[in-house]
C-alpha cells in the first residue's frame, strides 16, 4: 500500500512553462549501492528556483551539486542538479524517479518591481531497478537523542543469508561502534555509546553496513496441514504461544496467505502506519528464528496454506551480489545522521502570492501621533505614495529548503509560519514566539525609510511588509525586540530581505538608541542593499554552519557562513545589469566568531561589519 500526497504549488502564469528531465540514469536501468541522479531544468524566464527529486513520490534531500548556465544565445536559463541516494535504503524492486522545477518571470524581491509570474514543470517518470544484497536499511529515530532515553534501532534485510558487520563512523572516519551477526535480517540497537561503552559527543555519525553471503538457507519452510487446499490461518496468539519463551524475544511477521518457503521479517522493519492486516505477528527470540533456518530446511507447521515469499519482490532479473558494502546511511529522508539534538529554530516568511502575480498594494505608512496626515517617505519616494510588494514564490522555497536542511543536521523546527499563518504580532516585542528558539529567520520584502519616523525617537529605520489575507502592512524594525534568555532563548536572527540592515539607517537607529534587540541577542544578519531569494541561499547557510564547505567536517562561523552562502547561491545568477549585492552582520562584539557548536556570552558592546560584496 502507498500513500500519495498532492501538493498545490499555485497556478501557472508564465507564458512558457519550464522543462525538467532526468538525464541519468536511463529508464529501466539497474542500480546498486550509491546512485547518482542528474536532473536538468531549463526556462526562458530569468529565474529558476531549483529542482526537486522524488523516489516513489517521496521527496529526497536537496541536490549535492548545482550548476547554472545560459545557452549560447543568452536566452535559455539552465540548471543541472546532481543528487545521490543510497539504493540499499529501499527494497529490490522497480522504483520510480521523477523531478519537478519552478520558474519566475523576475526576482521579485524588490518593492515596486512589478508583477511576478511563475510556472511549474514535472519530468517524465524514470523506472529504475534497485538490486542489492543489502536492502531496506532503516532507522527507528529520525533524529537520535540518547540523552532522552532513545535507542537508534538500525535494521536491514539481506537478499540471501549473510554474515554482516555494522560500523558506526564519526565525521573524522573513526569507527566508534561496531556489531556483527548473520541471517537474512539484522537489527541492532545503538545506545549512543562508543566501543567499550565509552561516552561520545553529540554530532554527525554515519552507518556503514557490509555483508557477504554464507551459503546457509535463507528460508523457513512453512508447510500447512491443509496442503494446497489450505486451512485457516492461526491467530497471532496461537503463533506467539508456540514460539515464545525467550527473555530476548521480539515481534516477527510472516504473510497470512503463505505456503512454502517464508522468511520471517522483524516487525520493527515496517514503517509506522504500515497496514499489517495481511501479516501474522508472532513473538520469538533471534535464536529461535535461527533454529528454524537449518540446511537442509525442515518443516515448521503453522496450519496454513504454503506460498513462497521473498524479502523483496525479485523484480530484478540479475542476482543480487554475493558481497556488498553499502554506502553511508542514512541518506533517505526523514532520517538524519545526527546523534543528539543541536537546538531549535524558527522560520517566518511571506511569498505575497495570495493576490496572484500582482502581489500586494500597501497604503502609505502613517507617521507618529501629532503628525496627522503625514507619512513616512520610503526609499526616496513621495511620502504619500503607496507601494507594491510583488509575489515571489522563491521565498517559500527558501523557507522549506532551509527547514529541511536544518532538521537534517539535527535541529528541531519549533516554529514555522508563512503567509496567512504569520501574524505581524509574531515579530513584535519581547513576547515574540521567535524569542523562544535558538535561531530565527525572516524571509520577505524590505525597504528603508528616507524620512524621520516620529514613532521611534525620530530615527530613520527599515520596514517589512507582512501579509494578512488580501492585505499587507509594514512592520517597523523598531517594533522588534529580538533575543531570548537561557539555553532555549533566541541567540541569532537572520533577515533575508532587501535593505534589512541598511547601513545609514542602522547607524542612525543605534545613535538614537532605537534597538530592535535586547541583551540576549548575539548576532543579527541581513543585507545593506537589495537581496534576492533563489531557493538555495539559506540551505547553503545551514550546510556551512553545520558541516562546512568541503568533504571534510569543518563548520564555519555563523557570520562567515552567511557571506559564503550568499556568494555560492548568487555565483551563477544573472541579476539586472549594474546590480551590486552586499550582505552584512551586526551583533555583540564577544560573539563575532560564534558557531552553532560554540558561543561566548554577550558583552553588551555591538559591532557592525564592513558590508561584504557577495555579487558580483
Amino acid at each position: 500500500m502507498r500513500f500519495y500526497r498532492i501538493v498545490d504549488d499555485g497556478p501557472d502564469t508564465t507564458s512558457d512553462e519550464p522543462v525538467v528531465s532526468i538525464t541519468s540514469p536511463a529508464s529501466g536501468a539497474t542500480a546498486a549501492g550509491e546512485l547518482t541522479i542528474t536532473v536538468v531544468a531549463s526556462t526562458d524566464q530569468p529565474v529558476l528556483t531549483g529542482t526537486k527529486l522524488y523516489v516513489d513520490g517521496q521527496e529526497m534531500q536537496r541536490a549535492d551539486r548545482t550548476t547554472n548556465y545560459m545557452d549560447s544565445t543568452g536566452v535559455t536559463n539552465y540548471e543541472m542538479d546532481t543528487y545521490s541516494i543510497n539504493t540499499c535504503e529501499w527494497g529490490n524492486e522497480t522504483h520510480t524517479l521523477f523531478a519537478t522545477t519552478e520558474c519566475q518571470s523576475g526576482y521579485g524581491d524588490v518593492i515596486n518591481s512589478g508583477p511576478i509570474y511563475s510556472g511549474h514543470g514535472v519530468s517524465s517518470f524514470v523506472p529504475v531497478i534497485f538490486n542489492n544484497l543489502i536492502t531496506r536499511i532503516s532507522f527507528s529515530q529520525p533524529s537520535f537523542d540518547p540523552s532522552s532515553g532513545q535507542t537508534q534501532q538500525i535494521g536491514a534485510v539481506f537478499a540471501a543469508n549473510s554474515d554482516w558487520q555494522l560500523n558506526i563512523v564519526d565525521v573524522y572516519s573513526n569507527v566508534v561502534a561496531t556489531a556483527t551477526g548473520s541471517g537474512t535480517t539484522m537489527s541492532y540497537g545503538w545506545d549512543g555509546n562508543g566501543i567499550g561503552e565509552t561516552g561520545l559527543p553529540n554530532g554527525i555519525y554515519y552507518y556503514y553496513l557490509s555483508a557477504a553471503t554464507n551459503g546457509a538457507s535463507s528460508d523457513i519452510v512453512v508447510n500447512g496441514s491443509g496442503g494446497s487446499g489450505g486451512g485457516s490461518p492461526p491467530s497471532p496468539d496461537f503463533v506467539s504461544a508456540s514460539l515464545a519463551g525467550s527473555d530476548s524475544s521480539q515481534l516477527w511477521t510472516v504473510p497470512t496467505n503463505s505456503s512454502g518457503n517464508v522468511t520471517p521479517i522483524p516487525l520493527a522493519l515496517y514503517p509506522p502506519g504500515f497496514n499489517t492486516n495481511s501479516l501474522i505477528i508472532f513473538e520469538a527470540s533471534d535464536a529461535e528464528i535461527a533454529s528454524l533456518r537449518p540446511s537442509p530446511p525442515q518443516t515448521l507447521s503453522m496450519g496454513f496454506r504454503s506460498m513462497g515469499v521473498c524479502a523483496d519482490d525479485g523484480s530484478s532479473s540479475a542476482p543480487a551480489p554475493a558481497a556488498q558494502t553499502a554506502p553511508p546511511a542514512p541518506q533517505r529522508p526523514p532520517n538524519n545522521p545526527v546523534r543528539g539534538l543541536a537546538g531549535t529554530f524558527g522560520v517566518a516568511y511571506n511569498t505575497y502570492t495570495a493576490n496572484g502575480p500582482g502581489g500586494f498594494s500597501i497604503p502609505p505608512l502613517a507617521n507618529g501621533l501629532g503628525y496627522h496626515g503625514e507619512y513616512i517617505s520610503l526609499a526616496g519616494m513621495s511620502a504619500d505614495q503607496g507601494t507594491i510588494a510583488p509575489s515571489t514564490s522563491a521565498n517559500g522555497w527558501e523557507a522549506k529548503n532551509f527547514s529541511a536542511r536544518m532538521q537534517h543536521w539535527g535541529w528541531t523546527n519549533a516554529l514555522f509560519k508563512g503567509d496567512n499563518q504569520l501574524n505581524i504580532s509574531d515579530l513584535i516585542g519581547s513576547g515574540s514566539p521567535f524569542n523562544n528558539v535558538n535561531l530565527g529567520v525572516f524571509i520577505g520584502h524590505g525597504i528603508y525609510g528616507s524620512s524621520l519616523d516620529y514613532t521611534a525617537n525620530e530615527c530613520k529605520q527599515m520596514y517589512f511588509p507582512v501579509t494578512s489575507g488580501s492585505t499587507a502592512q509594514y512592520l517597523r524594525m523598531s517594533q522588534m525586540n529580538l533575543g531570548g534568555p537561557g539555553a532555549n532563548g533566541l541567540k541569532w536572527f537572520a533577515m533575508l530581505a532587501c535593505y534589512s540592515l541598511y547601513q545609514q539607517n542602522w547607524q542612525n537607529m543605534q545613535y538614537l538608541g532605537v534597538h530592535p534587540y535586547n541583551n540576549n541577542l548575539q548576532l543579527l544578519l541581513g543585507a545593506t542593499t537589495k537581496s534576492y531569494s533563489n531557493g538555495i541561499l539559506l540551505l547553503s547557510w545551514a550546510d556551512y554552519m553545520n558541516y562546512g564547505n568541503s568533504s571534510n567536517y569543518n563548520p564555519m562561523t555563523i557570520r562567515a557562513a552567511w557571506y559564503q552562502a550568499a556568494r555560492s547561491a548568487y555565483a551563477n545568477d544573472l541579476f539586472p545589469s549594474g546590480t551590486v549585492v552586499k550582505f552584512v552582520v551586526t551583533g555583540d562584539s564577544a560573539c563575532q566568531n560564534d558557531t552553532l557548536q560554540s558561543t561566548n556570552p554577550p558583552s553588551g558592546n555591538w559591532f557592525y561589519d564592513a558590508p561584504v560584496q557577495v555579487y558580483p
